[in-house]
């Protein structure tokens, strides 16, 4: 099966501009990663896109697309259509495929009846009110050319459309004719119906009517019914599950959920390292942790920290990880990205691992001398509650968007990490150590073990 993708930029600079994305490298990110998964299954993986989108994904990323197509301009259609040009490419094939969205990842290959199918899609949706509102917008233009069979469609209590983050089939007549009447509906309305709105009428609703009119069966990735506006998080973008799970969609709004973007980047750091450190390299001001003379370098900070002795703490620490090389600061990144996932299923395994401080990890104890401001000041940067206590910050270096993890310890927790600064030690001897037989104590003891783990504070050790 051979297997495209489109990226069409509307003239737009892929490193300034998001796409729909948090940041701009998100997106990068993003389509680094949807290359890689199919590259990992499949043999033809081939890119439409424009001089813009060439340069950078391939140019500059060396995605491992087998055929490169430089096809679009700026002047394809409306910069928010951008379904239009997934329309054009569906339109270019001579022969069986599956279309795969940038923002789809393919951790397991697609099943075979899927692969075999006459037509596919992501999933069949259900209208709610969320596509109803769309759909009424652009339904009071007066002067709307519309088949009288999408018109009826489209008066319905419910819209009925497919997702197609994925697309394709063997029926390439049917998907020809599709794109056909696709092409001829957008080309008739897109005076007036300048917003992106459209997009879900010219391409999933279009091809939900046609598919009922004409009796064509299509086989889904997903069996059951998702309602236009039911694609959670759980369902579709839980990221940190990339390994336990076939396929993930990072649809519309989750694109900005900064949770989401950063399971984005752990994810490339895991899988592709290589395409990760690529990309930030593009982004010195997003991602200062940089590599000078081949070791870890991050400017030093001047006024985002509200209290003069932390910005000491943190500069001083900057200036000791510089020693660290990228591979050496990549090996603890992927200890701790194991860590968090240990955290997440600690106590439904049943295996009882050896755990250790970070390497690089650094406390700054807060002086006694601070006074209520300073300390109120602080409260507000880490998001504590009024009255909660501050006394000690455990503070590691990261690869991540965010540079660095902070972390405001409290008494138990720091107790975790005074007995693991003699050597790690298995979780069991760990809470051994720390409480007695009490079952509630030993649950609490495991909670604030969890916790570190997922701070990244603790990693997880191989004894040989």
């Amino acid at each position: 099966m051979r297997f495209v993708q489109t990226f069409w930029t509307a003239g737009r600079n892929p490193l300034e501009h998001g796409f729909g994305w948090l940041r701009p490298e998100f997106n990068l990110m993003s389509w680094a990663l949807s290359c890689l998964s199919l590259r990992e299954h499949y043999d033809e993986v081939a890119l439409y896109t424009d001089e813009q989108g060439k340069h950078v994904l391939i140019d500059l990323l060396h995605l491992p697309y087998t055929e490169v197509n430089v096809v679009y301009d700026e002047k394809l259609c409306l910069p928010q259509h951008w379904a239009y040009a997934k329309i054009k490419t569906y339109s270019l094939q001579t022969k069986p495929f599956l279309h795969v969205d940038g923002d789809v990842f393919l951790p397991k290959p697609i099943s075979e009846d899927v692969i075999n199918a006459t037509l596919m899609a992501q999933n069949k949706e259900t209208g709610t009110e969320y596509y109803r509102r769309m759909m009424d917008g652009i339904l009071q233009e007066a002067t709307l050319e519309l088949p009288d069979y999408i018109g009826e469609a489209l008066r319905e209590a419910s819209i009925a459309s497919y997702n197609m983050g994925v697309f394709g089939g063997n029926d390439l007549a049917f998907i020809h004719a599709y794109c056909e009447e696709a092409q001829n509906l957008y080309e008739s309305n897109k005076a007036f119906c300048s917003d992106g709105n459209f997009n879900l009428l010219f391409e999933q609703i279009l091809f939900a009517c046609k598919v009922k009119r004409e009796h064509q069966s299509v086989c889904t990735i997903f069996p059951m019914l998702f309602n236009d506006n039911g694609y959670t998080v759980a369902d579709f973008c839980q990221l940190c599950d990339y390994e336990h799970k076939g396929y993930f969609h990072i649809l519309g709004g989750h694109k900005r959920n900064q949770g989401i973007t950063e399971s984005l980047a752990e994810a490339l750091i895991v899988h592709h390292p290589d395409y990760y450190r690529m990309i930030t390299a593009l982004y010195w001001g997003q991602y200062p942790r940089g590599l000078i003379g081949g070791n870890i370098c991050v400017p030093l900070m001047t006024a985002d920290i509200p209290v003069t002795s932390y910005i000491d703490f943190l500069n001083e620490a900057e200036e000791d990880w510089r020693s660290i090389t990228w591979e050496e600061l990549l090996e603890t990144e992927l200890k701790c990205i194991k860590g968090r996932a240990m955290s997440r299923y600690e106590g439904k395994q049943n295996s009882d691992p050896v755990v250790g401080l970070n390497p690089h990890l650094k406390c700054f104890d807060v002086p006694t001398t601070w006074d209520a401001g300073a300390l109120q000041r602080m409260r507000e940067r880490f998001l504590c509650k009024p009255d909660a206590p501050i006394e000690r910050i455990a503070v590691i270096p990261t690869l991540s968007p965010k540079t660095r993890r902070e972390y405001v310890l409290y008494g138990v927790e720091h107790q975790v990490l005074e007995l693991l600064k003699k050597h790690p030690m298995q979780i069991s001897e760990l809470v051994d150590k720390l409480t007695s037989k009490s079952e509630e104590m030993r649950t609490l003891w495991h909670t604030e073990i969890r916790i570190l783990l997922n701070e990244g504070l603790l990693i997880p050790f191989i004894i040989n």
